[in-house]
């Protein structure tokens, strides 16, 4: 949380003509957080207001003549802003960017420091570039040097800097007593008493390297600091200086370009991505996500293991590049599907958060994960792609749409309920424990509930009681998909109608089945990307199986099949469907089952047609368009201006809702950047995972090409046996797959 502070800037007379340039850099650079307050030392405060370029951000305070420029901060400070950290500026520094917030986080990054000052080369021990200063230098261009190439440190000093010093409320609370008591005192006496009486309470002044301010006045600040320049101190420091290093290293950089930007001021924000690694649409989100930010560093966590135990592995992945994990770990006790506690996982996470810099989490997954994931205290958004850890079976449908589910119930569903089959070695009774405990802090001020459609919230709000009051934000899902439209296609005897994509049980396989039967004389259905799950409806009248397609031929594919509407059968709530997009973007008008976002998506008759998860009600709908073909014609029409919300702009909602702060101290005092660039060398070592839902010739395929890669990679086998076992590998993994092709013959009945 950021920490109150007033930016006190005392005003002469005689430095009426640096004012100017101090007002504009100041109200240019300073955050929103801080008070600024204009100290009238002797001068009038109405000519000051009448000069002000935003009379409204300043507050004028007339002080007496007499008082010294560091006196008269020091007394507003007790008398009006004790309750503030204390910002003192002269006229005629000029500052960069978050200089403010910047100081504030040098002086509360470490205990115990009481005042901190910037860079500046108006004072020799906390000068940066000296007497050297090339051509064409700027303030911006040094603080974007200074920013991307240092180290983030303190340097304890002797003395303050008068032109420039950041000064802790609980230091100066402490030395009160004695600020009231003090006689007057020069500004050179005051730079080095005030150092000195914090030192005697335990307190120290630093230098911190990230800020530097520049002085359009140097003259007048080396007169004020000429007895400090003399001190011993001082002069020890100027032999040996902590700086040297950053010095030469910002010199060669303004040498080599001094007025382009020699890199980002700051590295950006990171977040945590936090997902299972069953691959699916969920997967192809977070990828998504990850590929279009271009403001923030995503990291992606994921849980890694075997059918039973989810989350036997953990690793750490960069951005959207899934192949080589930066970390991992395995966890001494596995997770079986999501811990409500886990002790190990806790510190894996801590771990990630100090080391990497996050600042938000995202949750698409608890799946192999624990609860601590919502625990941290950072922002934290909860994606609902799913109803999980809420649901089991993720879907909520066990014969109908669930609207509640009592123990009894959930005691059934794991029994009977072919869609939770995941879990299956997790109690009703423990399942219920992770649900009160998600619902707890799920509810958390911390946390966001983020759904792709308003009935995902619906749905949410009715299971679980504790979430009703708590806001949930839509924010639909973006795509880049952007194949050509279909042409119109030409009406024959028969309608034509794809199925696109994933035939699960979830997806409508039971209700298709008795679909069928109803439509085969008037339709012929195309099953395309239906994988294993569509292998039953092979060799059926009227029924045309394409199992896998890729999907950059998606719409050439359509094309050659020119079929006249979709189909999409879910009779689970879906939270969005990616698949109901891609058929709009190619022109098609779609038939879909009136539950979950299909609802909120489809209007009757405008984009599409919705009808109840029946099996009547499908056929009657199919069979009344293909009596009349001409009421797709409009919806076609329509569908030529469909055009989806960009990932980008899902990303900035994202951003919008999460907003990170301009600087933080997690991502500010890093001295390296946190993740690293992806690895030249494309033969590092791979990582395999099994997706446990995929159909197992993808399963197969996948373990062939990892052997494969592996054998080509390693160096321990000579060339011959690399070719040996390689075609070794290839004919065993042919003669299991056709094992798995064979069906059993049915035995004959007595």
């Amino acid at each position: 949380m950021a920490k109150p502070r007033s930016v006190c800037i005392p005003v002469t007379a005689a430095e009426l003509d640096l004012l100017p340039a101090t007002l504009a850099s100041v109200l240019n650079h300073t955050t929103a957080e801080a008070d600024i307050l204009l100290l009238a030392v002797g001068v009038d405060p109405g000519l000051l207001q009448k000069t002000l370029p935003e009379p409204d951000r300043i507050a004028v305070v007339p002080v007496t003549a007499s008082a010294d420029p560091w006196q008269a901060a020091l007394r507003e400070w007790s008398t009006r802003q004790a309750r503030h950290d204390l910002l003192l500026l002269r006229p005629g520094m000029a500052v960069p960017p978050g200089w403010d917030a910047r100081l504030a986080l040098a002086a509360y990054r470490q205990p115990g420091v009481a005042a901190v000052v910037p860079l500046c080369d108006s004072v020799a021990f906390i000068a940066l570039l000296g007497s050297i200063r090339p051509n064409r230098v700027t303030l911006e261009s040094i603080d974007r040097l200074l920013v991307a190439h240092s180290p983030r440190r303190n340097h304890e000093i002797p003395a303050l800097f008068s032109g420039c010093c950041y000064l802790q409320r609980a230091a100066l609370r402490l030395i009160e007593p004695w600020l009231a008591a003090q006689s007057p005192l020069t500004t050179a006496e005051w730079c080095q008493w005030l150092a000195q009486t914090f030192r005697e309470q335990g307190w120290q002044s630093v230098c911190c390297d990230h800020v530097y301010v520049l002085d359009h006045a140097p003259d007048r600040r080396r007169q004020e600091m000429a007895a400090i320049a003399a001190l011993e101190d001082v002069r020890l420091i100027e032999q040996a200086h902590p700086l040297t290093g950053l010095r030469l290293v910002i010199r060669e950089g303004l040498n080599q370009n001094p007025v382009t930007d020699p890199g980002s001021t700051a590295p950006p924000p990171a977040q945590l991505h936090i997902a299972h690694s069953w691959g699916g649409g969920l997967d192809y989100w977070v990828r998504q996500y990850c590929e279009n930010d271009r403001a923030r560093t995503n990291l992606v966590l994921r849980s890694i293991g075997t059918w039973g135990a989810f989350g036997q592995r953990i690793a750490l992945y960069r951005s959207a590049v899934m192949d080589q994990p930066l970390r991992y770990w395995d966890l001494d006790y596995p997770i079986r599907a999501t811990a409500t506690a886990h002790g190990q996982y806790r510190a894996i996470l801590h771990e990630i958060i100090d080391d990497f810099g996050v600042e938000a989490i995202l949750i698409s997954s608890l799946i192999g994960h624990a609860l601590d994931a919502l625990a941290t205290g950072l922002p934290t958004v909860i994606v609902a792609h799913d109803y999980y850890p809420f649901c089991p079976a993720a879907v909520i449908q066990f014969g109908e749409v669930c609207n509640q589910c009592a123990l009894p119930r959930l005691e059934r569903c794991f029994a009977d309920n072919e869609q939770n089959r995941f879990f299956r070695n997790v109690s009703a009774t423990e399942w219920l424990s992770l649900r009160r405990r998600f619902a707890r802090l799920a509810a958390a001020e911390t946390v966001r509930f983020v759904v792709p459609a308003p009935a995902v919230a619906r749905h949410w709000q009715i299971l679980v009681p504790e979430l009703r009051g708590k806001p949930f934000t839509v924010i639909p899902h973006g795509l880049d998909f952007a194949p050509p439209r279909l042409p119109a296609p030409a009406p024959g005897e028969r309608l034509r109608v794809v199925v696109l994509g994933s035939l699960a049980p979830q997806k409508g396989h039971a209700l298709l089945e008795q679909v069928l039967p109803l439509i085969a004389a008037r339709v012929d259905l195309y099953l395309v990307g239906c994988d294993e799950d569509g292998e039953t409806f092979r060799g059926r009248s009227g029924v045309t199986l394409i199992p896998r397609y890729r999907h950059d031929q998606l719409a050439e594919l359509l094309t050659g099949i020119a079929p006249e509407v979709g189909l999409l059968l879910s009779v689970w709530p879906e939270t969005f469907s990616y698949t109901l997009s891609e058929l709009w973007l190619l022109g098609l008008p779609v038939v879909a089952t009136h539950l979950g976002s299909f609802a909120d998506r489809i209007e009757e008759g405008v984009n599409g047609f919705l009808c109840e998860p029946q099996a009547d009600a499908v056929a009657a709908r199919l069979l009344d368009i293909a009596a009349d073909r001409a009421c797709l014609t409009p919806i076609r029409e329509r569908l030529a201006h469909f055009h989806h919300r960009p990932v980008a702009a899902m990303v900035a909602d994202y951003h919008a809702l999460v907003p990170l702060p301009v600087f933080s101290a997690p991502r500010y005092f890093r001295t390296q950047a946190a993740v690293p660039p992806p690895p030249a060398d494309a033969n590092l070592s791979r990582a395999l995972h099994i997706d446990v839902r995929a159909p197992f010739s993808q399963a197969l395929r996948e373990f062939g090409e990892y052997a494969g890669w592996k054998l080509a990679a390693t160096p321990r086998l000579r060339p011959w046996q690399k070719r040996g076992l390689t075609v070794l590998l290839r004919w065993s993994l042919r003669a299991m797959a056709a094992l798995h092709r064979i069906r059993p013959r049915p035995v004959p009945g007595p």
